[in-house]
């Protein structure tokens, strides 16, 4: 079954324009999803780098490196 169409694709938009408490709400849900996305890219950075580091001691030096 194929979904309908919003009859009013621009409804939330107007709602989010229109109503300051709904736009309060909004913002402040858009903000902890952006914080979370960024601690998450963070950590994946974190790990990368760390196997990076294990990688690098192993080819240079032969010896697994740290595992933290």
């Amino acid at each position: 079954m194929k979904p309908q169409p919003h009859p009013h694709p621009l409804a939330e938009l107007v709602r989010i324009e229109s109503d300051p408490a709904y736009r309060a709400l909004f913002c402040a849900e858009l903000d902890a999803a952006i914080q979370d996305r960024f601690a998450n890219r963070a950590a994946v950075v974190a790990e990368v780098r760390a196997a990076a580091g294990r990688l690098r001691a192993l080819i240079l030096h032969g010896e697994p490196g740290p595992s933290t």
